[in-house]
């Protein structure tokens, strides 16, 4: 069976020392069984134990013949209540001769790994300076440090070993070397990512036995998570279930024995390696699990026989279909492509096929990754692209989504246009990931307070125990242009979203000249720079892509700075219709948006038109009153300043605008003008479809019949 009640004790010990002082822990360090007349802990004094090397010098005990009488040793000294794993626990076990302690006579520093460590247990987290500080001791290198991290919290931080592992995943959690805490928590969230909902430690378990498990072509098997005619839900616990019930999601195992169903069911069939797809009903999913150990025997069954699984998806997620109600069995074509096009299941049937065909094992048939379902040849396909590129026009028309499409575009060599109208977004989306995991595309977001600092390099403060010193920091296009100079061969791309919102001036600096194609490096007035803060020389490699998008209702492209005009080329993006609802319950979204952009670019200008993803996904006319009432009708006060008599014409006077009598005493002493008031929020007129039908009566959207 899967035994993670090391978890539990490892938190149990962890969170008592970390609510302790420095003699508690020295006090009952020195009771414990170590096994040795004088055990490296102990070796220099009482300022040798900290809770850091405490949890590593244990973790060396890890072994067949000290675990058990040295881990029970601790259980009783610090008076430990969960239940101690009966086998040795996977958990990194230093080798016997490696450097126990974090310090030495000249390197102590109890406050940093107390800190470090009270940190890392009770929230979830450490500081970067003591991360970077700890790095600095001898004999601390990035494994020891993230493998003692991992001891103390195991439900979030992993062992750096394991990131390397990752490099078998198909969108990989890390590439490169880990320099510091930045670069060690973007390579584990990568790496959860890849396993929705599951936990540090399962993750870790699953990893270190991939080798293992994955040795031949798995066989699907569905269970149900309503067992035994759907008295009681197995997935997780609650009041209602059996007493002596095991639930699937905490005790990793799928179906336990019922003695009505001995030989019922295909129990004995599912072996080592073998995939589960965990259902509720006929619609719903609940995990994928792959098969560590079957208890399941035809000549030896048992009331707590189980199926124990890894899991690698807890998620519940709906999939499409009406799937069989079957308490177990095999899993047919239809359940697979059930879970295997849900979203939420897609990036685990991915690591599924990676790791089958790195043994020599065909995929399923019909499985691709996120970057062949889009183009197998990547960036093989020979097409050209501008250099620096700005998608602009009115808000709401996809700037920021195809940016993002036409990154991928770029660094896979496809038509933008075909991928930007991609019908599986999710695709665009995981590879768009998974070129970020690979540290090939960046986003940044330009403001008003947006500065060269920050963009290229600049001096910041940091707290190195408790004293201030300055260091200089890489902005974002410096750090992307360093790592496209590393790979020539690979595309790279910085997408900059409001580009328009920040003072480009100030932003680019010196180096607005050095995007252009004919400074970049290699080219035929190839330009290099010396930085002011670093003083490096700096060129910008030919091989990363500007991509920009500009709202030009914020500012339009006449009011750019004109060398920023004269560096890019400008795609617009205008509201296209055709991506409306036709027929949202008895309204034509699309003849309505039409006819208010017609009217908007007749009393404003054109680049203040209504983009069509206010309207996309409103499918009733509550969800067109919320368009309405949340996003239109501000729109048009922010468009107009409040002119409600324009507001009102673009509306075409229907009745979310109406003139409001005035009193007459009041009326005498103003200006003659009329005065509008707006449709009280409650009032049933925002969902008439006669209100919307109004808009645009007597017209019909481009294209229709």
């Amino acid at each position: 069976m899967i035994d993670y009640t090391w978890v539990a004790w490892f938190e149990e010990l962890a969170a008592k020392i970390a609510s302790k002082d420095e003699d508690y822990l020295i006090r009952h360090a020195r009771k414990v069984d170590w096994r040795s007349d004088n055990p490296l802990l102990l070796a220099h004094g009482d300022e040798n134990i900290d809770p850091m090397s405490f949890l590593y010098f244990l973790a060396q005990r890890n072994t067949s013949n000290q675990y058990k009488p040295v881990f029970e040793s601790v259980t009783e000294e610090f008076e430990i209540i969960s239940v101690l794993s009966q086998t040795q626990p996977t958990i990194p076990a230093p080798v016997p001769n490696a450097q126990a302690v974090f310090h030495d006579q000249n390197s102590f520093d109890p406050h940093l790994l107390w800190r470090l460590f009270r940190d890392a247990v009770q929230t979830n987290k450490v500081k970067h300076e003591d991360f970077k500080a700890a790095l600095a001791l001898p004999n601390v290198a990035i494994r020891k440090l993230t493998q003692t991290l991992f001891l103390a919290n195991p439900r979030y931080f992993l062992p750096v070993d394991i990131l390397i592992l990752g490099e078998a995943l198909p969108q990989s959690a890390h590439r490169g070397q880990v320099r510091d805490y930045e670069d060690y928590i973007e390579g584990v969230n990568a790496l959860k990512r890849q396993f929705p909902d599951c936990e540090a430690h399962e993750i870790h378990a699953v990893l270190w036995n991939r080798e293992s498990l994955f040795t031949k072509a798995p066989r699907f098997f569905q269970v149900g998570t309503n067992l035994y005619a759907g008295k009681h839900s197995y997935w997780e616990w609650n009041d209602g279930l059996p007493p002596g019930s095991r639930t699937f999601k905490e005790s990793n195992c799928v179906y336990v024995s019922d003695p009505e169903d001995q030989g019922k069911y295909p129990l004995d069939e599912p072996k080592r390696g073998d995939v589960i797809l965990v259902r509720t009903g006929a619609q719903q999913g609940r995990a994928i699990g792959v098969v560590e150990e079957n208890e399941y025997h035809p000549d030896g069954w048992s009331k707590q026989a189980a199926i124990y699984v890894y899991w690698i998806n807890k998620t519940t997620a709906p999939v499409e279909g009406n799937l069989p109600r079957l308490a177990f069995g095999n899993a047919g074509e239809s359940t697979i492509s059930a879970f295997r096009n849900a979203d939420a299941y897609k990036v685990s049937f991915h690591l599924i096929d990676r790791w089958t065909s790195d043994h020599g094992v065909d995929p399923q048939p019909g499985s691709k990754t996120p970057t062949e379902e889009l183009d197998p040849q990547a960036e093989e396909s020979g097409m050209s692209f501008p250099l620096n590129t700005i998608l602009f026009g009115p808000p709401g028309t996809s700037k920021t989504w195809e940016a993002v499409s036409h990154a991928v575009a770029i660094m896979d060599g496809k038509d933008p246009a075909v991928l930007a109208q991609a019908k599986d977004r999710w695709a665009v989306k995981a590879r768009f990931e998974e070129l970020g995991e690979e540290g090939r595309v960046e986003f940044v977001t330009f403001h008003q307070n947006y500065a060269y600092e920050d963009f290229i390099e600049g001096i910041g403060p940091v707290l190195d125990q408790d004293d201030l010193r300055y260091e200089i920091r890489q902005g974002v296009f410096k750090r992307i242009s360093s790592r496209a100079s590393e790979r020539p061969g690979k595309r790279h791309v910085l997408i900059i979203d409001e580009i328009n919102r920040g003072n480009i001036a100030k932003i680019f600096g010196e180096l607005i000249t050095l995007i252009e194609p004919t400074k970049r490096s290699g080219g035929e007035d190839e330009a290099v720079v010396t930085l002011p803060y670093s003083r490096e020389r700096f060129g910008v490699p030919s091989n990363l892509y500007l991509v920009g998008t500009m709202n030009t209702a914020d500012r339009g492209i006449a009011l750019l700075d004109t060398a920023l005009r004269r560096r890019f080329d400008f795609i617009e993006k205008m509201p296209d219709v055709r991506l409306v609802e036709s027929d949202i319950e008895g309204v034509d979204g699309k003849a309505m948006l039409q006819a208010m952009n017609e009217r908007i670019t007749a009393c404003l200008d054109r680049e203040h038109q209504i983009g069509h993803t206010y309207f996309i996904g409103v499918k009733t006319i509550d969800g067109l009153a919320e368009a309405f009432q949340r996003r239109i009708v501000p729109l048009l006060q922010e468009y107009f300043y409040d002119d409600w008599a324009k507001i009102r014409l673009v509306l075409n006077n229907n009745p979310f605008v109406r003139k409001r009598e005035v009193e007459t005493s009041i009326q005498d002493t103003l200006p003659e003008r009329p005065v509008f008031e707006l449709l009280a929020e409650d009032d049933d007129g925002w969902k008439q479809a006669e209100s919307y039908g109004q808009i645009y009566a007597g017209k019909q959207p481009e294209g229709s019949d």
